[in-house]
Order: C-alpha cells, then structure tokens, then sequence
C-alpha cells in the first residue's frame, strides 16, 4: 500500500494530536470501539467465523526465507483467523485476538508490504503495545496501571488514559466475542531508523459492554473493516507507539 506525501502528513499530525503535542483537547485516542464504523466489511469476508477459537489444525509449512515473528513473543502461530483467506502468517496473541501478515506480495489485491527484517522490530513493537490496549480493558476495572503501558507507549498510556478512565468508572469492559484480526504493515513514506508508521485495517468484532451486558457508548455490534494508524519511533533504544488514531486511508 502507498500513501500520498499529504496523507502521510495528516497520519503523523493525528498522531501528534493524541500524544497531548497540543492543547486543542485531541490529545484523547479514539480507541478501537469508540465511534461508529463506517465501513462494511468486503463481501468475501462478511460471513463470520463459527467461534473465536484457534485453529485446531497446525500451521502449514512455511517457504524457506520466510520471516516470522519472534518465536519468544506473546503470540502463538496457528493455521487460520476469522476473515482471513489469502495466504501468510498467522498468529494468536490472546483469545479473540489475532494478527495476520502477508509474506507474498499481491498487487492486484493492493498487498505491496510484507512482512520483512528491517520492519520486523517495528511490527513487534505495535503488537506489543495493541496487546497491552486489549489486555488491559478486558478486565473490571480497566488496568491503568498495566506495566505494558509504559513499555510499549512512549507516554506511558497517559493519552489513553484520558478515554478509558470514564470507561472504567462505568465498569465497562472490551468485548472480543466475534473476534478482531490485526492486519498492519508498515509505510515506506515516513520510514527512518528512528520513526514508522504503521497502518492497520483490523476486521474489528469488539464492543464495549456495560455490566449489564448492553453495549457501550458509541459501539455497534457487528464484525467491520476498522482502520487505524499508530506514529511509532525509537525510545530508549526501543520501539515504541507515539500516538494510535483513527486512519479510514488504511482500508482503501
């Protein structure tokens, strides 16, 4: 995928916004569930998995070269994710949680990124922080106080924390029942050493849920395409999310 250099702009100024870069009252994430999706799921994939549950099968062979993720990560490969049909890996990073990336470039079905050394760190690093995001709003009360947060997120969740915590007071939880399936990559505009760009059209089943199990504020039940774009860059010597907000570019 390719983005013009003015689109490119507007992902790394929407991503300043939600690290507090300003005081214009953007300094929230629209975290996943938050606002109303706007965009349908292809034909190809709106039929929904029977159940979340990881693939009982094993993963098929790989072609030699392949990179993958690193085999001591917080993810587990298996063979299938809801949605998915094209070829490439795929991983489970907790129930209802799973990431797929290409390994085979596809230019008629817009795959031009795959998964390679050089981006492997930085796909790593996003994982690690959409993990902790999941992870964390699980549970009642949300965990704020998740170590990941200031592992993986250059402000330490501080952003985030601005969303979830009337959330929380609520006791509202994130519901993975239909499943979400990560599918980032990495932009080759904006790319250095030391700062990404990751965008990621998630197939997104998650709402909010009340305690009574009604849904929350601003979620629509349903499996959509939901994209996002999160800034990335070295900090202390690690890789780490600057900002995540909502990007529809990265489902066109």
């Amino acid at each position: 995928m390719s983005m013009r250099p003015n689109l490119v702009r507007a992902v790394l100024l929407a991503a300043c916004a939600l690290t507090a870069c300003d005081s214009g009252g953007n300094a929230a994430p629209p975290t996943l569930g938050t606002a109303p999706p706007t965009v349908s799921m292809p034909p190809t994939t709106t039929a929904p998995p029977p159940t979340t549950t990881a693939a009982s099968t094993a993963p098929a062979s790989l072609p030699p070269g392949t990179v993958e993720l690193s085999p001591d990560g917080p993810w587990r490969r298996v063979d299938s994710a809801p949605g998915i049909t094209q070829p490439g890996l795929t991983y489970e990073l907790m129930e209802g949680l799973w990431v797929w990336l290409p390994t085979v470039e596809d230019l008629p079905n817009g795959i031009n990124w795959v998964l390679n050394e050089e981006d492997l760190p930085v796909i790593e690093a996003y994982l690690q922080a959409r993990l902790v995001f999941f992870r964390a709003t699980k549970v009642d009360p949300i965990n704020l106080e998740d170590p990941g947060w200031a592992s993986w997120y250059s402000d330490a969740g501080e952003a985030y924390t601005a969303v979830l915590t009337p959330r929380q007071a609520r006791h509202e939880v994130f519901d993975l029942a239909e499943g979400v399936v990560l599918r980032p990559l990495v932009l080759g505009e904006g790319r250095s050493e030391q700062s990404a760009i990751v965008l990621d059209c998630m197939l997104d089943g998650s709402v909010w849920r009340l305690p009574d199990g009604s849904v929350g504020e601003g979620s629509i039940p349903g499996i959509v395409e939901n994209g996002l774009g999160a800034l990335m860059s070295v900090t202390d010597d690690a890789w780490k999310v600057d900002g995540v907000s909502s990007e529809p570019e990265a489902c066109r």
